[in-house]
Parts: C-alpha cells; structure tokens; sequence
C-alpha cells in the first residue's frame, strides 16, 4: 500500500516511521514547515518534495496529520486542487482525536474514502514518537472502507482498534485529555506544592515519580476504583479539612482542583466499598463548602 503523509508535526512524524519500520511505503511527504519537511525526509532516507498534489496522485491511503485547526482548510485545498477522478479513488484519514469525519467532507463530497484515526497515546518528541505506537489502542471513527485500511494499519502496529460513534467522539477525546493531559497537570500542581514549602524541582520530582508510576501499576493490575488508596478512601475526614485549609492558604485555585477531585474520588470510595454512607456525607459536605 502506499501512503502519504499531509503534515510532519510529532504525530505525523512518528506514524510515517512506524509505517516504513512496519513494511508500507511511504509514497509521498507535504509540510508546510521546510524544516520539518527535511526532517521526517531524512528520517524516512527518501528526498520527497514538498508537493501536495504529487503527494495526493501518488498514494493510496492519505494521512492527513496537520493540527486539528488547519484539519478543514487542508482538505478544502486537496478538493480544489485535484480531480475529482483522482480523488474517489483514495482514502483520506486524519489523527485528531477531537474531530470526527465532518473535517474531511470536501473530500468525502467529491467520492473520497474518509475517516479518523486516533492513537490512544502521548507522541511526545519527534525522534521517538513511532515506539509509542505499538501495543496500544486506537480509536476510528468513518466509513466502511477507511475502516478496512486504518485496521490494516493499526495490526501491523500490533495494536487494537476501538470503533467510535460520531456522536461520542468529543466526549472519547475528553476522556483521553483527562487521563493524559490533566494527569501532567495534577503533577504540575504538586510540584507547586512542594516548591512552596522548600523541595527544589529535581528532589520533588525524583521524589514523587514513584508514587505515579506505581499508582499507574496499581490501575493496571486492580482497575481504577481498586486501585484507590488514601484519606477519603479511609474516610479521614479530618485529614481532607486540614488539606483543605491549608491550600487555601497556598492557592485557592489548587484548593478547588483538590475539593472538586475529592467529591469524585468519594464516589470511587463508594464504590470499592470502603466508605460508608455517614462518612461520605460528611466528606461531601467538607468538599462543597465554601471555606
């Protein structure tokens, strides 16, 4: 099969590697970013041109991998400028998760195979980004034939694909940034934390690393609600009021995350079956005041 790459950002990067690490050919690159262009060229060992309509004839599958913004405009310019007999012959798939199919239908419009793929992973830097693609799960959502050929895809990955609704991709793509992108977010916080009462960058962070990477272990091998450990687990109310109170005295805006994570984590606790119903009221009572 060969494959072209619309946009050489991290993602788009690191899916042309793994697709020629994996055997496809890599028919054709289009950036706009000449540096980028160059980059992903020589990490493929091939001097493609910086040409979309070239990119467009010469492929198969098309992927395109621009930001989600520029996701419209790009594929409103393939419609302009290639045939129309060219076009539905090909397949034209993004990676945005946040996205559905609507992005691509100037192609679709025009006979083109559509549809969004999504890696369910965190492609952080350009030079490693394909090793994150293998053993994971990605998210598809478009027509029959786009399915055919992201599954070929995310197989030769190794990988597993999940079918996504239209109608639920925003809120799939929600859940995805809670658990990747407020997860940097919540370690930010603590450092913060720290920080504030002395720790240096380097010590909170090597200081804490092993409480992430173990509660990860724990989700992993117990689930989520099994996994939970902690004052509001036990019931400790009096522990979350002291917290409470002195954040407050911090940041209130880290006093709110903190409140409004603690009313769901009681949730959790309920779950498990370590709370019980007294002691969760009252937790949720100290998690909506307003002190």
């Amino acid at each position: 099969m060969n494959i072209g790459i619309v946009g050489a950002g991290k993602v788009g990067c690191a899916l042309a590697v793994g697709l020629k690490n994996n055997g496809f050919n890599i028919s054709g690159v289009y950036s706009r970013s000449s540096n980028s262009q160059k980059y992903l060229c020589a990490k493929l060992g091939k001097a493609f041109e910086s040409n979309l309509e070239e990119t467009i004839k010469n492929s198969e599958l098309i992927f395109i991998s621009v930001s989600d913004n520029n996701i419209i405009q790009v594929s409103e310019e393939i419609a302009q400028k290639i045939d129309d007999d060219i076009l539905c012959s090909k397949t034209f798939i993004h990676l945005s998760g946040a996205l559905t199919t609507k992005a691509l239908k100037p192609l679709g419009d025009l006979g083109a195979y559509t549809g969004s793929l999504h890696p369910i992973q965190s492609i952080a830097d350009k030079d490693n980004g394909w090793k994150k693609l293998y053993n994971i799960y990605y998210g598809f959502e478009g027509c029959e034939e786009a399915l055919k050929q992201a599954l070929s895809i995310v197989k030769s990955f190794e990988s597993r694909l999940i079918k996504i609704k239209e109608q639920d991709k925003t809120l799939y793509h929600a859940a995805a940034c809670i658990i990747s992108n407020y997860t940097v977010t919540l370690s930010y916080a603590a450092h913060e934390i720290l920080e504030n009462i002395g720790f240096d960058g380097k010590t909170a962070h090597e200081a804490f690393l092993p409480l992430i990477t173990n509660t990860v272990d724990n989700i992993e091998r117990l689930g989520s609600v099994g996994a939970l450990t902690g004052p509001v687990s036990r019931g400790d109310h009096s522990v979350i009021e002291e917290h409470i109170k002195a954040l407050d005295s911090l940041d209130k805006n880290l006093k709110n995350i903190y409140k409004v994570l603690g009313r769901k984590t009681i949730e959790i606790a309920r779950k498990k079956g370590t709370l019980t119903d007294d002691r969760a009221e009252k937790l949720m009572k100290i998690c909506d005041s307003k002190v």
